[in-house]
């Protein structure tokens, strides 16, 4: 979405450039820059997949792979009004955040992995809280029950 507008503006940069303008050339590159940078970081953790392998869960994002190990974690399935108080701490003029550090007066602090705020799990490993959205949460919120109890 915020790539098209940047190879404009980069065409635009070469075009003036040509021209014999140098400062709008140098204003459009820089504009091409930071519209750039706010796609790297807009997709940069942004979640594809949430996979149990074993005693740990698999968070693939966009850019990067990581591990939560769920021995002796708990996960519950967040109620209807803590998914509206998370929905309404994620977004920023209607739109919603996929991914982020949060500290809630209601939640606590944790680190949010979403795609959908409708299937919000709260998972408490270690000392670290994430809210993480599986595709079917009561058999995640199942699977990390038996991981735990073993």
């Amino acid at each position: 979405m915020l790539l098209a507008p940047a190879w404009v503006m980069l065409a635009l940069a070469l075009f003036t450039w040509f021209r014999g303008r140098i400062f709008p050339g140098l204003l459009c590159l820089g504009v091409a820059g930071v519209l750039v940078f706010a796609w790297r970081m807009a997709n940069q953790l942004e979640p594809l997949y949430f996979e149990v392998q074993g005693d740990r869960l698999e968070v693939r994002l966009r850019w990067q792979l990581f591990h939560i190990d769920l021995a002796g974690a708990r996960a519950r399935e967040l109620t209807a009004e803590e998914k509206r108080h998370l929905e309404r701490l994620a977004s920023v003029g209607g739109l919603v955040a996929t991914s982020g550090g949060y500290d809630s007066h209601r939640l606590g602090e944790f680190d949010l992995y979403a795609s959908n705020l409708d299937k919000a799990v709260l998972l408490e490993a270690g000392e670290s809280r994430f809210i993480v959205t599986p595709d079917n949460p009561s058999g995640f919120v199942e699977a990390v029950g038996r991981l735990s109890a073993r």
